[in-house]
């Protein structure tokens, strides 16, 4: 099976950043006019399947998100659409021009990612996932978490914090993680601290993924919405796995403690 423990090994800069980011996986920001936009993100730079607008002298990383296309969208087995990247100098750029201060967002319904980083693949997988459909954030955000790779230098291990695995940080912390039935909804995955909730939801959906495919969890993202209660999620979790989510909990700690 194709192994989906995944990482974006970003620069540690850009590692250690993320984990100010404000907002990813809420309702999107307000769209900030495209035409504005490229009016000041001057420099352009266009691949196979990205556009990338940033301002003269900085950089971005085409490389790099060409690389993650491939993989991605085999993983998915999805012909994603082009992405139009905004790349900022800082946040104090992107709230000039956006309104918005963040590390990065996703802009789904504009096939567009704004970022501080030259490459972002979490908002990507955002901008990717919601082709398919868009569940309650905890499995948003943890599949997110779980496809964040770096196929170009060989990296396949995800880090939320840039120097542990999700999977090690779980066994680590697995007595003191919550059930995962009490946290599915996006209410209650938010109330959490946003460090061990991004992840306990990677490492479940990670877990999900390289045991079961991604199959079945493309299901549950196409029977979802952010809004569903724990019984709806419950269900339908049940009907695409065909085990209960009381079930999966059991089963994901089994394998943490292996």
């Amino acid at each position: 099976m194709t192994n989906l423990s995944s990482g974006l090994p970003r620069r540690r800069l850009e590692l250690a950043a993320i984990l100010l980011l404000l907002g990813c996986g809420s309702h999107s920001p307000t769209s900030p006019d495209m035409d504005t936009l490229e009016d000041n993100l001057s420099a352009t730079v266009q691949s196979e399947h990205f556009v990338f607008h940033y301002t003269p002298g900085d950089v971005v990383a085409p490389d790099r998100a060409e690389a993650f296309y491939d993989w991605v969208n085999a993983q998915l087995n999805l012909a994603a659409p082009t992405i139009q990247y905004f790349k900022y100098l800082n946040q104090a750029q992107m709230k000039r021009l956006t309104g918005q201060s963040a590390n990065g967002w996703a802009d789904p319904d504009h096939l567009a990612v704004h970022s501080i980083f030259p490459w972002e693949v979490h908002e990507s997988v955002h901008v990717y996932s919601a082709q398919i459909g868009r569940p309650s954030d905890f499995f948003n955000e943890g599949l997110a978490v779980a496809l964040s790779v770096d196929p170009l230098t060989g990296q396949f291990e995800a880090t939320y914090d840039g120097t542990t695995s999700v999977q090690d940080w779980a066994r680590s912390h697995v007595g003191e993680l919550p059930p995962i039935s009490s946290i599915v909804t996006t209410t209650s995955f938010r109330a959490l601290n946003e460090f061990e909730s991004y992840q306990t939801a990677g490492s479940f959906v990670d877990f999900l993924v390289r045991t079961y495919g991604i199959s079945s969890l493309k299901s549950l993202f196409a029977m979802g919405s952010r809004e569903d209660s724990r019984e709806r999620i419950k269900s339908s979790f049940e009907s695409a796995y065909g085990f209960t989510l009381d079930e999966a909990d059991q089963r994901w700690r089994a394998f943490l403690a292996q």
